[in-house]
């Protein structure tokens, strides 16, 4: 990989980032991930404004704990009456490697660090997730920078 960071995961933003693979090997946690938004405070960005990936590898070392939960729903009618209800589910720890391939292709939507936990809130294709994990840290490798485009739709070439 051309970059590489430790422990710099509030120098980049994860939302909307597509998991293309989550795999586990020797107590370690890879997460493949596509469409990172790289800040300009990273310490790898040299041009000091936001920028992205389309491939980065986000490593959780030293795995402790995992803990996954299917989140719940609520189901109502056109009229506002409640139909039916979905509790969450918490994944048994046994079963949740089981579960990363459904996860593929899902969308996290936030990512947060607090001390060794590492929490994702992820929006699978019917359901979402709340994935919480603990390790010791983190290590960030991607290949290239892209330019974002502009929100307005306009990248100012030729201008």
């Amino acid at each position: 990989m051309g970059y590489r960071t430790k422990n710099e995961l509030e120098h980049f933003d994860f939302k909307e980032a597509l998991i293309d693979e989550i795999r586990e090997e020797n107590g370690h946690l890879y997460l493949e991930l596509g469409y990172v938004t790289i800040l300009g405070s990273n310490s790898c960005n040299r041009d000091i404004r936001t920028m992205g990936t389309n491939a980065l590898t986000l490593q959780l070392y030293q795995v402790s704990e995992k803990r996954l939960v299917r989140e719940g729903y609520k189901h109502y009618d056109a009229d506002g009456n409640l139909k039916g209800q979905q509790e969450d589910e918490v994944i048994p720890p046994e079963e949740i490697s089981g579960l990363y391939q459904e996860l593929a292709g899902s969308v996290i939507f936030h990512l947060e660090k607090s001390g060794e936990q590492y929490r994702f809130l992820i929006d699978g294709e019917e359901r979402t997730y709340a994935f919480t994990v603990k390790a010791e840290h983190d290590i960030e490798e991607w290949e290239r920078f892209m330019n974002i485009q502009n929100e307005g739709g306009c990248n100012n070439v030729g201008i």
